[in-house]
């Protein structure tokens, strides 16, 4: 698996620095084509030096506190008009874990 995200990384990375060198090439028109060609040692100092990590996907997992909630239930009128007074309740949320999953990956730096 991690084979196969490396060499879509690596292909990602390299159609990239295709365009880009093709997108300079086209814009430089008629003058860059008119300019002698470069020295060899000038062609590989102009490559594109990426390296590229890849981070594994990780669980981390939070513990969150039990509590009680309390609330008011303010009055009301029903519909004979008549007037029912608010209350307090109270009520228990129990603790639990909660687990998160983070995906991989890849981070490229030239």
């Amino acid at each position: 698996m991690r084979a196969q995200h490396m060499r879509r990384s690596l292909a990602a990375v390299a159609a990239g620095a295709l365009l880009a060198g093709g997108a300079a090439v086209g814009t430089a028109g008629a003058a860059a084509a008119a300019a002698p060609a470069a020295s060899p040692t000038a062609a590989v100092s102009q490559q594109i030096q990426v390296k590229c990590t890849w981070h594994p996907g990780h669980w981390t997992k939070q513990w969150h506190k039990g509590h009680w909630e309390h609330k008011w239930h303010a009055g009301w009128y029903d519909s004979h008009h008549r007037w029912h007074k608010g209350h307090w309740t109270k009520h228990w949320h129990p603790g639990h874990w909660e687990k998160v999953w983070h995906k991989g990956h890849y981070s490229c730096k030239r």
